[in-house]
C-alpha cells in the first residue's frame, strides 16, 4: 500500500509538470476601439478591449494619423508566425436594425471558403456568436462572429448622457470579428496561443448598471 501511494504521489507531480510546461507565456495588452468624435469635432482612440497576447507575436496597430473608422480595416492584427495572421475587426453601431447578426457574417466566409469543416455556437465575457472553421485555396481559416448581449447593448445605449459617453459606450457596444488564416500545419502548431487570445479578448471597463 506504501509503494502504490509513493507512485501515485510521483505520478501526480510529473503531471503537474507537464501540465506547467504547456502554459503559454503571455502579456496582457490592451486594444484600441475605432476612432471616437467628441466635442467641437475632435477625434479621439480609446482602449476599449485587452487581451493575452502570446509572446512571439508581432503587433501592428493603425497609424494614429490616420482615422480608422472604416469596419473594413482591422483594429489590430498580428502576426503569429510565417504566412500566419490573425485580424480583429469591430462594428460599431447606433440602434440594433444596424448590426449585422453572426450568421450573416459566417455565410459570407464560407462563400470564401473550399470547405467548412465546423460551426459553432460560442460566447464569454458578455459575449455570444459562432465559430467558423475551414479552407480555402491559401490554407486554413479560423474565424469567430460576435455580439455583445442584447441587454448589455441596451444599457449601454441607453445610459449614454453626454457626447463622450455616447461615443465610447458605441465603441464598447460594438460587435466584432476575430479571422485567422494562413498554412494548416502553423494553424494547428499555433491553435492553443490563438485560443488563448480569443477566449481572453474582452472590454476593459465594466458595463454600468441601469439601477
Amino acid at each position: 500500500m506504501r509503494t502504490f501511494l509513493i507512485f501515485f504521489w510521483i505520478l501526480l507531480f510529473f503531471l503537474g509538470c507537464e501540465k506547467q510546461e504547456k502554459t503559454l507565456p503571455f502579456t496582457w495588452q490592451e486594444i484600441n476601439g475605432r476612432d471616437e468624435i467628441v466635442a467641437y469635432g475632435q477625434r479621439v482612440r480609446r482602449a476599449v478591449y485587452h487581451a493575452q497576447i502570446p509572446l512571439g507575436w508581432q503587433r501592428f496597430d493603425p497609424a494614429h494619423s490616420k482615422s480608422n473608422e472604416d469596419t473594413t480595416q482591422p483594429i489590430v492584427s498580428f502576426v503569429i508566425d510565417d504566412g500566419l495572421a490573425l485580424v480583429v475587426h469591430t462594428f460599431p453601431s447606433n440602434n440594433l436594425d444596424e448590426r449585422i447578426p453572426p450568421i450573416a457574417q459566417v455565410q459570407r466566409w464560407q462563400g470564401q471558403l473550399q470547405k467548412c469543416q465546423a460551426v459553432q455556437r460560442v460566447g464569454h465575457s458578455g459575449f455570444t456568436g459562432l465559430y467558423l472553421e475551414g479552407m480555402n485555396e491559401k490554407g486554413g481559416v479560423r474565424a469567430w462572429a460576435m455580439q455583445l448581449d442584447m441587454q448589455h447593448y441596451q444599457t449601454l445605449h441607453f445610459l449614454a448622457g453626454t457626447v463622450e459617453e455616447e461615443e465610447h459606450y458605441k465603441q464598447m457596444s460594438a460587435d466584432y470579428t476575430i479571422k485567422v488564416f494562413g498554412p494548416v500545419e502553423k494553424l494547428e502548431q499555433h491553435r492553443n496561443a490563438i485560443d488563448l487570445f480569443v477566449n481572453s479578448f474582452e472590454l476593459i471597463q465594466e458595463i454600468p448598471s441601469r439601477t
